[in-house]
């Protein structure tokens, strides 16, 4: 794009500090061409400029390699997974459990007439650890004392709980395979009920959703079994609050009440 400036225009221009250039006129340009051209072949020859101003040869087409015929397979990697996503988790088993020692609740109002109960709380390790370990410490053990009351349990026949760790460190209770049949040979429930999702699980070997193994009774070596939630988690979700209530019903339905 040229501008047609007169002597006005570019004197304003000046004095704003813009400097204008103006292409040179198209026929002057190519007429300095034609004399720059005629000037080089005067001196290096007709020959010369003819080879410079010839267009060059497009290079050769290369060949294209041959085709591989019968290429060797290559080997195959197995896809490892999307970040983010976990391969899916084995059953639960009760061989990474340990039990401690059972202990006798409301021992001063137990009778020959009521029920025997036994209850099996998931329990953390650290809490295990304490001697002597006390089922009703801090604000879980409050809660799990008030539900056993609101059931009741405190005015059955005997009421003995067991605390259950996973992964305990060695040396912290006894291995859950080999305690529980003991412990429910001496004891004779009536009903077991087990509070805990990951213990219900490992209990009853199965890998079935929480939901799905509340609200029905299962047999574990011959004994009822209700399983419902355990007071640590409860405190974190009241809401599930009433769904351990109708749990507890279930389990008092089963057994006779004084």
């Amino acid at each position: 794009m040229s501008l047609d400036l007169d002597k006005r225009h570019r004197a304003m221009l000046r004095e704003m500090g813009v400097r204008v250039w103006l292409p040179q006129a198209p026929v002057a340009a190519e007429a300095a061409v034609e004399a720059a051209v005629a000037r080089a072949g005067a001196e290096v020859g007709p020959e010369v400029v003819a080879q410079q101003t010839r267009p060059a040869a497009a290079p050769a087409a290369r060949e294209a390699p041959p085709p591989v015929r019968n290429p060797p397979p290559r080997p195959t990697v197995a896809a490892a997974p999307p970040a983010g996503v976990r391969e899916a988790a084995a059953p639960a088993t009760s061989g990474a459990w340990s039990m401690g020692a059972a202990q006798a609740l409301y021992a001063e109002a137990a009778h020959d007439q009521g029920a025997r109960w036994l209850v099996l709380a998931e329990t953390p390790a650290a809490a295990l650890q304490r001697e002597p370990f006390n089922a009703f410490e801090g604000d879980a053990g409050k809660l799990l004392d008030n539900m056993l009351r609101a059931a009741r349990l405190h005015k059955a026949g005997v009421v003995l709980l067991a605390p259950l760790v996973r992964g305990a460190a060695a040396g912290v209770g006894a291995a859950l395979p080999e305690a529980l049949p003991a412990l429910l040979a001496s004891a004779q429930p009536d009903i077991v009920l087990v509070m805990g999702r990951l213990a219900a699980q490992a209990l009853l070997q199965s890998s079935e959703p929480f939901g799905r193994l509340r609200g029905q009774v299962h047999t574990l070596h011959g004994a009822q079994l209700v399983v419902t939630y355990d007071a640590t988690y409860l405190l974190r979700n009241p809401s599930d609050k009433a769904k351990a209530w109708d749990d507890l019903c279930l389990a008092m339905s089963r057994v006779a009440q004084p």
